[in-house]
């Protein structure tokens, strides 16, 4: 028999370790773009446990928001319900409810978005069986609703509270309904008594930008597709003693549209315009402060606008989000200043806006209640409500949105 030759194996030489990983760059390196993964702000296996009138009542693998029970889009109410003394229990039921309340006194208007009750045990007719000692949950958030007056669907709208000028919510209960059998010797039958148990519920859908926001103008070049630009020119409806020149703003932002209100929105804006006709312009919407005085003839800033028609009464709340800083760039042909100068000239300033205030729910619309946000451009005035004369103001619709871009891919 052959013998097989037996070649040895070649001596083992450990590699090259692998070079330390840092996302800072390197000398002659630059970042591009950064887009860390967002780290949820809320835990979704939060579990609440409610006690009242011999029932017990734990919601499970819910978000937990400022010690209340939170649920987005459609999601599944999951939990248990535990019963005492259960010998004459006939039924056991679970009722969801959406209202929008307005607190005119001395009365409070409801309107009712959604009532939905769902029955999660029941006794047979034939013979009296004892109620289980604990009864699974499980009822899910409709994710529309219908008006009938308008024939229409509506997207189902956030846990909302509007405290001024009247206090309007939308609320969200769960209710637990026991109902219970007693003898009553006197007329030889049987009847029922319901015992209730309401809980508390936020509704929040989640709702995140489609991409990442850039971080500041001058990305433009690089990627033109991320950013929009809106052409306001002033057009006064009063006369004025130099119609010469108008003011036309040129403003540049990201072109999602949709931002999250913890994160800053970078913006670029250019005023051409004359200083005479910014002075002159003072005069008839400002009389009481000295043109010469004014700093910054254009203020952007972030409005939210609520609008409430609840049975009869209307009205409308506005609120001033946040305020952009601006800087003023080099390129500006001249100082800031509203002199007599009927020059033309281009003022430039980069800035930056964010939300200065809590943001707790996105905009939503209702027959009842609408609320929109927007990026407001106004020329003189400072920040402020919109009003009926949008003359020097010029609304931009946006959306807030309460939770950061997720990167996916």
């Amino acid at each position: 028999m052959q013998s097989l030759s037996i070649q040895l194996l070649p001596e083992y030489t450990p590699s090259t370790p692998a070079p330390d990983y840092s996302s800072k760059p390197l000398p002659g390196e630059k970042c591009i773009q950064k887009s860390p993964r967002a780290v949820p702000s809320h835990s979704d296996n939060a579990t609440f446990t409610y006690r009242e009138k011999g029932m017990t009542l734990t919601l499970k693998d819910c978000r937990d928001e400022n010690a209340r029970p939170t649920f987005g889009l459609g999601s599944t109410i999951r939990g248990e319900v535990a019963l005492e003394h259960r010998q004459r229990i006939i039924s056991v039921a679970a009722k969801l409810e959406g209202r929008i309340c307005l607190r005119e006194q001395p009365s409070i208007k409801v309107v009712t978005l959604v009532s939905k009750e769902e029955t999660l045990w029941e006794s047979p007719t034939l013979n009296d069986e004892t109620c289980p000692g604990i009864i699974p949950l499980s009822m899910s958030f409709p994710t529309s609703y219908r008006e009938r007056a308008q024939g229409r669907s509506f997207r189902l709208p956030p846990s909302f509270e509007l405290p001024s000028p009247q206090r309007v919510v939308i609320v969200y209960t769960l209710q637990i309904i026991v109902t219970r059998s007693r003898n009553v010797p006197m007329i030889g039958k049987k009847l029922s008594r319901e015992v209730r148990m309401n809980a508390q519920l936020r509704y929040r859908p989640r709702v995140r930008p489609s991409r990442p926001v850039p971080d500041c103008f001058s990305e433009l070049k690089r990627s033109p597709e991320d950013w929009t630009e809106i052409t306001w020119i002033t057009k006064p409806s009063v006369e004025t003693d130099n119609d010469a020149y108008l003011a036309s703003c040129h403003f540049f932002f990201p072109s999602v549209r949709v931002f999250t209100a913890s994160e800053k929105i970078p913006f670029h804006l250019r005023l051409d315009t004359s200083p005479a006709f910014l002075r002159s312009l003072a005069k008839i919407f400002v009389p009481r402060q000295d043109p010469s005085a004014i700093e910054a003839p254009v203020h952007v800033y972030l409005l939210r606008q609520t609008t409430v028609n609840v049975q009869g009464t209307s009205f409308s709340h506005e609120e001033v989000l946040g305020r952009g800083q601006m800087m003023l760039q080099p390129s500006s042909t001249s100082k800031v200043m509203l002199s007599e100068s009927d020059e033309a000239v281009s003022w430039s300033w980069n800035g930056e806006l964010r939300c200065e205030v809590p943001v707790l729910n996105t905009g939503f619309a209702t027959s009842q209640v609408t609320t929109t946000d927007y990026i407001v451009l106004s020329l003189l005035l400072p920040p402020g409500p919109l009003g009926s004369d949008t003359t020097l103001r010029r609304p931009i619709p946006i959306r807030l949105a309460t939770e950061r871009w997720v990167d996916r891919s």
